[in-house]
């Protein structure tokens, strides 16, 4: 019917794990109508979503596994973002975070 066109969403959510440990965690959504991402995600690995729709993200956790034990990073959270790149880097001696990937360029 005339030239509408299909809602096509937002990019899948995409977490690049720059650690030199494995993690695993939730990636949360604003709505109820939207189901919750559990992942898990090697080192120097990026964990893709299989889909997202027109799902915000509210908050992204991640679960280090240490050698020293599993370890809480600091999540990622908003009130609802569009955006969908992020990563697990380390911020200090067992202190990690989850953030958001704001260039395209990679650290060789």
């Amino acid at each position: 019917m005339g030239n509408r066109k299909a809602v096509r969403g937002y990019d899948p959510v995409q977490i690049y794990n720059s650690t030199s440990f494995n993690a695993s965690g939730k990636v949360e959504y604003a709505s109820i109508f939207c189901s919750d991402d559990n992942y898990s995600v090697q080192r120097d690995e990026t964990w893709t979503a299989s889909s997202r729709g027109v799902c915000l993200v509210t908050q992204i956790s991640a679960t280090v596994k240490t050698p020293s034990g599993n370890i809480q990073a600091e999540p990622y959270t908003s009130s609802g973002t569009s955006y969908s790149r992020f990563a697990i880097i380390q911020v200090g001696v067992n202190k990690f975070q989850v953030t958001r990937i704001t260039s395209a360029k990679r650290r060789k």
